[in-house]
């Protein structure tokens, strides 16, 4: 007998539950795996999955087999019968992984030039601010297909609101830097990208920060961030247990 096993989206998604709080680490339209460092439900018992910055669901579920770091469960029921929303979301996820890959950290790379060097031969502590820009810019390249039209149309502007990078260690001329990206603090308007930098020959820690972005409208307001921006900041959303 063939059996179809559904397909699970692999990706930490934070979770209330009855008396705490879970990371689910798999999920499909019919149940998931849930980690959590309290007691692990016996019983039936509900989660609240926030699905967007600004939605959230809550779900009944049944425990169906359990280890020592969590619980398998199956969805019996979805609030307000709201089911769709929770397939859509789930099936939303899915595609993003197709898309995108099953690499949920956006990794690039800069090369360190003689003019972000200063009299000593490192680098200006000021050009990690520049580079945290570079990796926001190619992270929206690579991943928003219309990208050029809308800020050329001035429809819509990106907006920092707020900028820190630690320098942690030196760079100099012809070192090439990993930066790596995530994000965080999803907002309706608002999201905080995290950014680190690497040495890629050594692996050494030379800065991290993050900015605080808005956008912007055509009429100089501040606008909910646009869907095809957020499923990618949804997409590289870090999780930490």
């Amino acid at each position: 007998m063939n059996m179809h096993r559904e397909p699970r989206v692999k990706k930490k998604i934070r979770a209330v539950l009855d008396g705490g709080t879970g990371v689910i680490e798999n999920i499909s339209a019919s149940g998931g795996f849930l980690k959590s460092d309290q007691d692990i439900p016996k019983e039936p018992f509900h989660i609240e999955l926030k699905i967007s910055a600004y939605k959230t669901l809550k779900i009944k579920c049944e425990p169906q087999w359990r280890d020592d770091s969590g619980v398998g469960f199956r969805v019996l029921e979805v609030e307000d019968r709201k089911e769709a929303l929770f397939e859509q979301y789930v099936e939303k996820q899915i595609k993003s992984l197709e898309r995108f890959g099953d690499q949920r950290v956006f990794k690039t790379e800069i090369v360190v030039t003689l003019k972000d060097t200063n009299a000593f031969g490192n680098v200006y502590f000021s050009n990690f601010i520049e580079y945290q820009g570079v990796v926001r810019e190619k992270l929206l390249l690579s991943t928003v297909p219309d990208l050029h039209e809308m800020l050329a149309g001035n429809s819509i502007r990106l907006v920092t609101v707020e900028v820190y990078n630690k320098y942690v260690s030196n760079s100099y001329f012809g070192d090439r830097l990993l930066a790596e990206l995530t994000t965080s603090e999803i907002k309706a308007a608002t999201c905080r990208l995290n950014i680190t930098f690497r040495n890629k020959g050594t692996g050494e820690l030379v800065g991290k920060g993050f900015q605080r972005i808005c956008i912007v409208g055509s009429r100089g307001k501040v606008v909910r961030i646009p869907s095809n921006f957020m499923d990618i900041l949804d997409f590289y959303q870090e999780i930490k247990e």
